[in-house]
């Protein structure tokens, strides 16, 4: 008879009930993410016209502010991770304070660029000249209001770093409900049309961090935190978990625009389809990225308490969890994607255009999922610049290719490149995967 040697109980493994256990909270939170934005341009179309114009041009400006938070954000929750896996929980908060001292440092000084150069910014996105000024002053406005939401990606993260996923996503929940809130109660009650929107942010971020505190107060960390003294760890942790994911994050807001640019010669109906696209593209992406977090905050913890033994199975019963989801929801999106292509779509025409683009892109969105749970857990195990290695020939490969051939094959073109590519990516990336844990983290090198 074969004896089972099990790890100790103080490091389980965890197996792919357990990563859904831990991904599921981290999955609702992410939807909210997502959703928020949709619903609140949908109000300001109702109710102000122009306030709708100003903050879609607003939105490269919010890519930047994005892609700063999930390179803070990341590079806190790796951190705690690690802190939990070494039974160091005195360590969470100290090196999150630290973080946010240098997190505000560097966001403040993006936030004083974007003021500064707002009206360069106007110009070189072409507003028109009576519409500038109050461009100018909704940018500034609302580059302070995302200060406030600095603490509330600190805190959440370094719950979900320990573990504490459900408090983690209610936060955002929260905060994402009253942004809402206010927005439909200033858009519809009051006169501030476009302003209502830096207010309702800022009550957003202040709900968020409110509730972020108290779910902390509950805590372990809380209870054994350290002195709130400097923590040099934290700029290892920025420059290379942060730096390449903030870096990671704009390489893709860039490659999306550039796609916007290959099928604008075709048409505002293929455009506002290839965009309507993307948003059900986004929701569909997002169980990927949370099975990656969760696996990438397991394995930390196994790192933390020196368990490399342990990396793979993690590894394995992640990529297999996400292989499981999206072959069920590939299927769910690719069967009825005439109806589905008619309710996020809405007019005839822009429907049509998606429905073109899901029955070509649509049956490959398992492969991308797959790939960017790859993807994902690599850049929070430590492989950021692999990572972002491996964003870059995609999207330059989807641009390049698609400019190429669309002109003469037409958008499908385009289609058939990115599906293409999806494809090859769901072979390479779990390998480069594999091959980064062996070598990097179980063979010593981490």
């Amino acid at each position: 008879m074969v004896e089972v040697v099990r790890p100790p109980e103080s490091v389980p493994w965890a197996g792919r009930r357990e990563i859904a256990g831990l991904a599921f909270p981290i999955m609702y939170g992410e939807v909210v993410g997502v959703i928020t934005p949709l619903v609140v341009v949908a109000i300001m179309g109702r109710v102000d016209e122009e306030a709708l114009y100003v903050r879609s041009l607003y939105m490269p400006l919010a890519f930047l502010f994005i892609a700063l938070q999930m390179g803070i954000e990341i590079s806190n929750q790796v951190a705690t991770a690690m802190s939990r896996g070494r039974k160091r929980p005195q360590d969470v908060l100290p090196v999150a304070a630290s973080m946010a001292r240098l997190g505000a440092a560097l966001w403040g000084a993006v936030t004083l660029a974007v003021i500064v150069c707002a009206p360069v910014i106007a110009s070189v996105l072409e507003i028109p000249p009576g519409e500038t000024g109050e461009f100018v002053s909704f940018v500034r406005w609302f580059c302070v209001a995302n200060l406030l939401w600095l603490p509330v990606c600190l805190g959440s993260s370094s719950l979900r770093g320990y573990g504490h996923t459900r408090p983690a996503a209610t936060a955002v929940l929260l905060g994402a409900a009253m942004e809402i809130g206010l927005v439909a109660a200033l858009g519809f009650g009051t006169d501030l049309g476009m302003y209502g929107l830096p207010i309702a942010s800022a009550a957003g971020g202040g709900v968020g961090f409110a509730y972020v505190a108290a779910a902390l107060a509950r805590t372990e960390m809380w209870r054994a935190r350290g002195p709130f003294t400097w923590r040099p760890e934290a700029i290892s942790g920025l420059t290379s978990v942060g730096g390449p994911v903030t870096i990671s994050f704009m390489v893709i807001a860039v490659g999306n625009f550039c796609l916007i640019w290959v099928v604008a010669p075709f048409g505002p109906d293929v455009v506002s389809g290839f965009s309507a696209a993307a948003t059900l593209e986004a929701l569909v992406l997002v169980p990927s990225t949370a099975i990656g977090s969760a696996t990438a905050i397991t394995m930390n913890r196994l790192r933390g308490a020196g368990r490399q033994d342990l990396l793979l199975p993690t590894l394995r019963a992640g990529l297999g969890l996400a292989w499981l989801t999206y072959a069920v929801l590939t299927v769910a999106v690719w069967l009825p994607r005439g109806p589905l292509a008619a309710l996020i779509a809405g007019a005839p025409g822009i429907a049509a255009q998606t429905e073109h683009l899901l029955a070509i892109v649509g049956l490959t969105y398992g492969c991308m999922g797959v790939t960017v749970t790859a993807i994902v857990i690599i850049q929070q195990v430590g492989g950021g610049f692999l990572a972002l290695t491996m964003n870059i020939p995609y999207f330059l490969g989807s641009v390049a290719v698609g400019a190429v051939i669309a002109p003469s094959a037409g958008v499908q073109g385009l289609y058939w490149t990115v599906a293409v590519l999806n494809a090859v990516g769901m072979l390479i990336a779990p390998a480069i995967a594999f091959r980064f844990v062996r070598r990097r983290l179980i063979g010593g090198l981490s």
